[in-house]
């Protein structure tokens, strides 16, 4: 009975030691390792974003994000080289649904995430805005990327504070 106990215990620690190494990943392995890219599944914004029509909505899905930028897809490549591909849903009268190059990078402590939004237009609004926004990463794993993006908007009627929060999940 004693070696049958010692046996299983011999085991059960091997298991655990095999099953503990190598699960941990850094934030920039997550980004990167996940090839065919993250797209947008819920945006909020707080307080209610007030839109040119004057209604203010939590959900960002229910009238800021047009269609064909629902489904843009951000892929985060090593050296800070960052994708955005329109998906599926594009508006061909739109220049900017184009596959775009922009680059990304991590604060030292890997609590912000350095990325260009690909809801965010060049003056011109026929290009994606090539500037880095700060976001805070509130959660990062393989199966879903949360971040907060807090601005301050000027723009009439949207003016004031608010946060976004952006979540991605890996795209099909």
């Amino acid at each position: 009975m004693k070696k049958t106990l010692l046996v299983l215990a011999v085991a059960a620690m091997f298991v655990f030691s095999f099953s503990s190494c190598g699960d941990t990943q850094t934030t920039a392995e997550i980004l990167t390792n996940n090839t065919k890219g993250w797209v947008l599944s819920s945006a909020t914004s707080s307080p209610a974003y007030v839109l040119s029509s004057g209604r203010a909505i939590e959900n960002l899905l229910d009238g800021y994000f047009y269609d064909c930028e629902k489904d843009d897809i951000i892929i985060f490549q090593d050296g800070g080289i960052q994708v955005i591909n329109p998906g599926a849903n594009v508006d061909p009268e739109w220049g900017y649904q184009i596959q775009t190059l922009g680059t990304w990078s991590l604060s030292a402590d890997n609590t912000v995430l350095n990325m260009q939004l690909p809801f965010f237009y060049g003056p011109s609004n026929m290009t994606y805005d090539q500037e880095q926004e700060s976001c805070r990463i509130v959660s990062v794993s393989s199966k879903e990327l949360v971040l907060e993006y807090a601005f301050n908007d000027n723009e009439s009627p949207a003016k004031g504070e608010y946060t976004f929060t952006l979540t991605y999940v890996p795209a099909k």
